[in-house]
């Protein structure tokens, strides 16, 4: 049977832009993130394991929580099923999961990165939310999108996610807070509090990027930040007013 080790190699010649993190995990460090692969194991102790991309946050302040993925998102094959692999069918399946990587990863694993791209990875990423407006799930779309504008002190930038981010609090109804723990405004609180201070923020961003497993990642660069034009979410009622203005 394959091992794992010997399938991780494997992994990292194909990805050289990232470095070993941990036995498990392939990262880089790229401005306010570090982004990569994680060969996850099978829960269960089976002979598999399913590639995850996984994007970190440099600026959390607990360092107890630092190093949890704020987004990630399973690979999937052809047939848009997670694409676990047998290690004993590694060799067979490796040539279809490295296409299937770039098809849905491609775009921000490497080392020069469009601003565009990260920022509308949030699409792929809302595609696979179970439930529309679970704040659970959103709560870390926006996170991403606050901490890439606020790191690039894109001012004009923030108060369109902001606006947007309001809207979609509109939407969490009990509905959609039967399940949860907290309130729409614990909520609320929880998406903006790590950006109040640019200042603290980045010196946080700083501090966790000296942490030696953090400094000797390979450094990737985001680009295109001053080409990026945010499109603000619209309600049906503000689509249903543009339809009559343009008349």
């Amino acid at each position: 049977m394959k091992q794992y080790k010997d399938i991780f190699k494997e992994w990292h010649s194909k990805f050289p832009v990232l470095s070993k993190y941990t036995e498990r995990t392939l990262y880089m460090r790229i401005n306010p993130l570090i982004i990569g692969l994680r060969l996850q194991k099978d829960r269960f102790g089976g002979d598999d394991y399913l590639p995850v991309l996984e994007i970190i946050p440099l600026w959390e302040e607990n360092p107890k929580r630092f190093g949890k993925p704020l987004c990630w998102d399973n690979l999937q094959n052809m047939k848009r099923l997670d694409f676990t692999i047998i290690y004993n069918q590694h060799d067979y399946y490796f040539p279809e999961a490295l296409a299937c990587v770039e098809i849905q990863f491609g775009k921000i694993l490497k080392e020069v990165v469009f601003f565009r791209d990260l920022m509308e990875f949030k699409n792929h990423l809302i595609r696979q939310f179970i439930t529309k407006h679970n704040p659970c799930s959103w709560i870390r779309v926006f996170q991403l999108q606050l901490g890439l504008a606020l790191y690039f002190n894109k001012r004009d930038l923030l108060e369109q996610i902001e606006l947007n981010i309001e809207r979609e609090i509109k939407y969490w109804t009990p509905k959609y807070l039967h399940y949860c723990d907290e309130s729409i405004d614990e909520y609320r609180e929880q998406i903006y509090q790590p950006f109040k201070d640019r200042e603290k923020f980045m010196e946080i961003i700083e501090m966790n990027s000296q942490r030696p497993k953090v400094a000797k990642l390979n450094v990737g660069t985001i680009v295109g930040i001053d080409d990026y034009h945010y499109e603000t979410k619209q309600s049906w009622l503000d689509r249903l007013r543009s339809l009559f203005t343009k008349r």
